[in-house]
């Protein structure tokens, strides 16, 4: 009988560290990654994956489909990225600067 129950332990204990050691960090910067891009505001800095540094001039949601964000890469520079595309945000907008509802705004049909 402890041998039938050491042959299943080792393996819940070698499942259960993979879990810990591995799994749950992935999921841990997943969920972090997800709540920053839901904070992402009009005037941010963030980083893209192509290795851009942009500011965040516009946030279209649409009815059906990803995000779509309009960044300003310098000097009138501007381009059009899915909200999948920024890989972190470096700098939150100033504080001074007040960011209403026309900020935001729904894509049109």
């Amino acid at each position: 009988m402890e041998i039938v129950i050491l042959a299943l332990a080792y393996p819940a204990a070698i499942a259960l560290l993979f879990y810990f050691v591995f799994l749950r960090p992935v999921q841990q910067q997943n969920s972090r990654r997800r709540q920053e891009l839901v904070n992402l505001q009009v005037g941010d800095e963030v980083l893209t994956q192509a290795g851009f540094i942009a500011t965040v001039k516009d946030i279209i949601i649409p009815d059906e489909g990803p995000t779509e964000i309009l960044l300003e890469l310098g000097n009138g520079v501007e381009v059009r990225a899915f909200a999948s595309a920024i890989v972190q945000r470096l700098r939150p907008a100033a504080p001074s600067r007040d960011i209403s509802a026309a900020d935001v705004r729904k894509a049109e049909p």
